[in-house]
């Protein structure tokens, strides 16, 4: 890795020109707004490349700068924002909320995820930068791909000529269980306190010393419907669901709490919910699902469960 000092290079007089390339620079962990499946959570894997002109330094672009400035363009735009596709007929920018000194953007959204399936209303309230607003009908990684692009073309210098950034998910097995959840952490200091930020993630669950597949995909597909949003008895505002489990019905609950950026509250239909009985955590998450099995399986054998919180991270917890 370079440690040019210059990250300005000239133009190299025999017109030489070069790329370089980051993988893996870091992870993004959003949430997206889908007007046929509601607020999902979604990681990606960033990886970047540039092409220029090689300057007297001998160096495209200082690999360490580009690495701090794709990381800044991520946190200020899509990182543990909702990604919202303010084309589509199924959003509403209701306006700016104003509570005392407080300054917050409100959002309305509806989905239907089936014919035979009543239509679901979702409502989002929260400081200037929860949202991440795209102007598209519907949210793909290529279009958010692009945004970065665009992003980073403003911030580099005119020697760079190609930029290509690309989301990339985490390759797992076919049999794996996956699930994309959301949630809020209303005593953290930083970004994971947005109510609506999400994750895409992978659960092994042991019962004894045994791995069990099958306990795993019970858990992604019956307990959370593969997508779920994640949260605590104290965060319910209107309706309540007991720790431990899922809402059953299409009626709106509204969750909330004051965290350090501002007042965070979204309304969603209840079998969208799961609720743990401590914190949204991936360590209580993980205790939660730990506790459900060991009661679902009635057994005296230690139960394992390891959780992740999107790619390369997550909890363990033993019962």
């Amino acid at each position: 890795m370079s440690n040019a000092k210059d990250t300005q290079p000239s133009q190299d007089d025999s017109g030489a020109r070069g790329t370089i390339f980051l993988s893996d620079v870091t992870k993004v962990d959003c949430a997206l707004f889908d007007p046929s499946k509601g607020v999902i959570g979604q990681t990606w894997t960033v990886d970047v490349s540039i092409t220029g002109s090689v300057g007297d330094n001998g160096f495209v672009y200082d690999f360490s700068h580009l690495k701090k400035l794709v990381r800044q363009v991520l946190k200020s735009s899509i990182d543990h924002a909702l990604i919202m596709p303010i084309n589509s007929q199924a959003v509403l920018f209701k306006g700016m909320e104003f509570r005392g000194s407080e300054k917050s953007e409100c959002w309305h959204m509806k989905t239907r995820p089936a014919k035979d399936v009543l239509e679901g209303n979702w409502e989002y309230r929260g400081p200037n930068g929860a949202v991440f607003p795209t102007r598209c009908v519907g949210i793909n990684r290529q279009i958010l791909e692009q945004e970065v692009v665009r992003s980073l073309r403003h911030r580099l210098p005119q020697e760079i000529s190609s930029i290509t950034v690309t989301l990339r998910d985490e390759d797992v097995d076919q049999v794996e269980a996956v699930f994309r959840y959301t949630h809020g952490i209303a005593g953290h200091e930083g970004m994971c306190q947005r109510l609506f930020h999400g994750h895409r993630s992978r659960i092994q669950i042991f019962v004894g010393d045994e791995r069990r597949p099958d306990l795993e995909h019970y858990i992604v597909r019956d307990v959370f419907g593969s997508t779920v949003h994640i949260a605590t008895p104290s965060q319910f505002l209107v309706g309540m669901i007991e720790p431990g489990t899922r809402g059953k019905t299409r009626e709106g609950v509204t969750l909330g709490y004051q965290a350090s950026q501002g007042t965070f509250e979204a309304t969603l239909p209840a079998d969208r919910v799961f609720c743990v009985a401590q914190e949204t955590s991936i360590e209580c998450i993980a205790q939660e699902i730990a506790r459900l099995i060991k009661r679902e399986e009635n057994t005296n054998e230690k139960v394992k469960v390891i959780c992740f919180e999107g790619t390369g991270k997550g909890a363990i917890a033993e019962l």
